[in-house]
């Protein structure tokens, strides 16, 4: 995953503070969409590897990595769903009463694992990498 950023302000250890604003698969064209509206205008605030030296100031392409983000995704996504029909399932082979409600109690399982996960990602900051200047 790259995105652009722009330096913000040097910090020990050789990294830096950026500042990215988000893309869109529109392309920034509200006035076509309105979808999106603010979340995507908000700029974020990372730290990244300064291995190349950029200055305050600079425009700078970052690199993250995919793994992060496809790992929340599955978590939020799949966590949920797949405790669902895993609890059905069992419920329903060990003639348990209302494998709904087992299959349901497993879906709000994997949305508590869900919440807890970002409220752990909340308080980790993702290390990017400065790749170009």
């Amino acid at each position: 995953m790259q995105q652009t950023a722009t330096v913000t302000k040097l910090l020990p250890g050789n990294k830096a503070e950026l500042t990215v604003h988000r893309q869109t698969a529109c392309g920034h064209d509200c006035s076509n969409c309105g979808g999106c509206g603010e979340i995507v205008t908000k700029p974020i605030i990372v730290i990244a590897d300064n291995s190349i030296g950029a200055d305050v100031g600079d425009s700078v392409v970052i690199t993250g990595s995919s793994k992060q983000v496809l790992g929340l995704a599955a978590v939020v996504y799949l966590v949920p769903f797949v405790l669902f029909f895993a609890l059905y399932a069992v419920a329903a082979v060990a003639s348990l009463p209302i494998p709904e409600a087992w299959a349901c109690g497993g879906f709000f399982l994997g949305i508590l694992a869900a919440v807890g996960v970002n409220k752990r990602q909340k308080h980790a900051k993702p290390i990017y990498t400065i790749s170009k200047l």
